[in-house]
């Protein structure tokens, strides 16, 4: 994400079991910030090594353990696995996923990586916006009826929608201004990894998806899914949408988990039309 140092790594693959540094921090942060209801952390290094640092949250496993943390978590809790380097950690993966976990996945780089991608991240996020002392009337009506406090413009409600991903998917150009203005992150992630772009384009609003990339937000963003906002504008049918986000900088060659494009999704005549270069 656009809040962190770049890695060199593979993009997060459910099929593979694999996930970015980048990726992994950014699912344990929402989780701790309550957007992502469960989630599992094992760290599989010597007890050693466990003992003299690990994730906070993290679970030492051993194999002596893992029957009984198989038979303890749901099925379908997200499951997070670092070992030194991203080697080991793959193997139990494939153990956990051998067991009908849907989503396993194993930290490329291992503890080092990881570490470092939480610290940064930790980092963007801790940039808390300016006190909304004395919003603006409508931004304040705004705050009260979705339950908002003014003391805390990032904290996520419901869906875990922060008041800009709020303001995005209402459409409301004239907030979302304000929200930039006073300084919120355009970084965070709802429940489902989308950012407050993919918010603008279910509002189809062109003017805020605009605020939103002048801004800075990561226009490629992956969600959980593996999707970025051009395809789901793609899947969607919103043919100037699509146009919009490709004359923004959106990446049409991204593929998500099931390896599509968002030419191979596209759900219209328009849509295929525009992304038609793209095509294998």
């Amino acid at each position: 994400m656009s809040t962190t140092a770049p890695m060199a790594t593979p993009p997060t693959s459910r099929q593979d079991h694999r996930i970015s540094a980048a990726d992994a921090a950014d699912l344990l942060i929402r989780h701790q910030q309550g957007v992502l209801p469960t989630l599992a952390v094992f760290d599989v290094r010597d007890p050693a090594r466990y003992a003299a640092g690990h994730i906070a949250g993290a679970e030492h496993l051993a194999e002596s353990g893992f029957g009984a943390a198989v038979k303890r978590l749901p099925r379908g809790t997200p499951v997070l696995i670092y070992c030194y380097h991203g080697n080991a950690s793959r193997s139990w993966a494939g153990m956990f996923a051998e067991f009908r976990f849907p989503e396993v996945y194993s930290v490329d780089g291992g503890f080092e990586a990881f570490a470092a991608a939480l610290a940064a991240q930790r980092a963007a996020y801790g940039r808390a916006p300016r006190a909304c002392a004395a919003p603006g009337a409508p931004l304040a009506r705004f705050l009260v009826r979705h339950g908002f406090g003014a003391d805390d413009l990032d904290a996520p409600r419901a869906h875990g929608l922060t008041p800009l991903m709020r303001a995005a998917l209402e459409g409301r150009a004239e907030l979302v201004a304000e929200l930039l203005a006073l300084g919120v992150s355009i970084a965070r992630r709802n429940m489902d990894g989308n950012n407050a772009l993919w918010l603008a384009c279910v509002s189809d609003q062109a003017a805020v998806v605009k605020q939103l990339v002048h801004a800075g937000i990561d226009v490629d963003n992956r969600n959980d899914m593996g999707a970025t906002c051009l395809m789901y504008a793609a899947s969607a049918g919103k043919a100037g949408m699509v146009a919009l986000l490709l004359e923004m900088g959106a990446d049409p060659l991204i593929t998500n988990f099931d390896d599509a494009r968002a030419v191979d999704l596209a759900a219209t005549r328009e849509c295929l039309a525009l992304l038609r270069h793209t095509a294998r």
